[in-house]
């Protein structure tokens, strides 16, 4: 008996001490709704010409296409830098889709943007195209872009 309680109380010991090594359960729509307001967040920053804020939503190691690849926080502050300096410049963004990695630490958002500035000539120009931003969960757990694509914007006319 005493044998038999033994064994019982080891299996019930080994038993809780693996469970509580088990990864927690990942909550997919609290990470979902983190990547909207990132994503949000980064727009905002843009529209208000808040570099610093932008900055802090893009991944140290982050690849953004533009017209030209730039990799690293500092070059992608560097290629966007007109967007916070320059009036005549303007774009916004929402994201419409919003889909995360099962393991609850890698997404992407897609949406659309429109973009305002003056061409060649100096007129205004408007255009509006679609873009996807990759976000991955940093280990202070905020969400920062760590890729970002976004289609030629096919011109609006006025």
């Amino acid at each position: 008996m005493k044998r038999t309680f033994a064994t019982a109380a080891a299996l019930l010991l080994a038993a809780t001490f693996l469970r509580a090594h088990e990864p927690a359960a990942v909550d997919l729509e609290a990470a979902r709704r983190a990547i909207r307001i990132a994503d949000l967040e980064m727009a905002k920053a843009v529209s208000d010409r808040n570099l610093e804020k932008f900055n802090s939503l893009v991944a140290d190691d982050a690849v953004f296409f533009g017209r030209d690849v730039s990799r690293g926080r500092e070059a992608v502050a560097k290629a966007w830098l007109p967007l916070f300096t320059d009036p005549s410049m303007f774009l916004k963004w929402q994201p419409d889709e919003v889909h995360v990695s099962a393991s609850g630490d890698l997404g992407y958002s897609i949406g659309t943007y429109d973009r305002m500035s003056r061409d060649p000539s100096g007129k205004p120009a408007s255009a509006r195209g679609t873009y996807v931003s990759i976000w991955r969960k940093q280990a202070d757990g905020k969400w920062r872009a760590v890729l970002d694509i976004g289609t030629p914007g096919t011109p609006v006319k006025p």
